[in-house]
Order: structure tokens, then sequence, then C-alpha cells
């Protein structure tokens, strides 16, 4: 069994830990988590819109944002914290749509952040076809859960099988779109072609 500070951990367990004068979280090694810089992300499409109700539902979350982000968040949290975001911006937007829209704009934070920066330097290099090629290992960068089977079908044609897309696969595909987007490629389509329980398949075509 091993321990961190004179605690124990089991397997896939949370506890917290005191990392200088505050506790920090430790996450089991077989948790889906998202990673710090994408919560980043998020918050930097949510950007005017923290300080008030929205900033109080996160911290009920587990989100202070009165503290340093934590170095990951359990992949169920963030879904929280997806649908919050989507209902604060797009309140009378149908939910598919709302998380379409979120994902445009989590897209333009996240390539605000230091680790966004780097990833939009390499798809302008990379073009559309490659960077799509390369979606699970640029989403490996945001999680250590989501996977992606690409299939080229022709040269600018491209079917892209998400594992986990949540409730509302509209997110991941506005990801895969407005990213995509990125390497300068005119007239792109992304559309969810299918969906099987939290995963889904898009279409991706310019």
């Amino acid at each position: 069994m091993d321990t961190d500070g004179g605690l124990p951990m089991s397997e896939g367990s949370t506890v917290w830990v005191v990392a200088g004068a505050r506790e920090r979280r430790v996450l089991g090694s077989h948790e889906q988590v998202v990673f710090s810089h994408t919560v980043e992300g998020l918050l930097l499409a949510l950007k005017g819109r923290l300080e008030g109700p929205l900033r109080e539902k996160l911290k009920a979350l587990g989100l202070d944002l009165d503290r340093e982000l934590e170095s990951a968040y359990p992949n169920a949290q963030w879904q929280q914290m997806l649908l919050l975001g989507a209902e604060e911006l797009f309140p009378n937007v149908p939910m598919p749509r709302a998380k379409w829209l979120l994902g445009e704009r989590f897209i333009s934070g996240y390539f605000e952040t230091n680790m966004g920066r780097a990833l939009k330097g390499m798809l302008k290099l990379l073009g559309p076809a490659r960077a799509l090629e390369r979606t699970s290992r640029n989403m490996a960068t945001g999680s250590n859960f989501l996977q992606v089977e690409v299939e080229r079908l022709a040269p600018t044609d491209y079917r892209l099988k998400v594992n986990d897309c949540g409730l509302h696969p509209e997110f991941m595909g506005a990801l895969c779109h407005f990213g995509t987007m990125a390497t300068g490629v005119k007239g792109l389509t992304t559309v969810v072609e299918s969906r099987a329980g939290i995963s889904a398949t898009f279409r991706a075509r310019w």
C-alpha cells in the first residue's frame, strides 16, 4: 500500500493531503480526470461571468476559484462544470446547441493557455488532415480517458469515434471542429453522425 504524507492510499482512491498551508486532492491512478489547463480553458470561456451565482455554483461542485486549481478534476465533476457553463452562457438555447456553442468558446479560451498556445501553433503547421489524424493524441493532453478512432474515408472526409462525450456529444464535436479550424481549413463541416450511450461518431468534411 502506497502512502503520501503518512496517509494510506488504496488503488483508485481519492484522499486529501496537506500541501503547504492548504489541502490538496490526490486522485487515484485509475480515476478518469481532466487536467488543470482544461479547466483553465473553461474558466477563460466563462470570463466575465465568474463573479456572482455561477461562482458559488462552481464552488459547490468543488471548484473554488479563490484557490489555486487542482492538478486534475474527476470527469463526473467536469461534466457538471460544462453543464453549468452552458446554462450560464446560453440559458435560452436547447442544451445540445448550447454545448456546441460552449465548445466554440472553450477552444478560444483553451488556446489562450500555455498548453493551448503550443497546440494551436502545431495545428497550423499540420494542416487539417494530419491534425484530425492526431486527434486522439491531441485530446490526451487534456484528460487521461478520451480515446478517438480516426477513419480516413477520403482526402477531405474523416470519421471520428470518441469513447466519452458525456450526455451531449455536441461539445466534443465543437472541439474537433474548431480545433481543426485552427489549421486554416476552409469549408469544414462537422456533424454528429451517430451515438451509442456516451460514445459518439462525428463526420468532418471540407
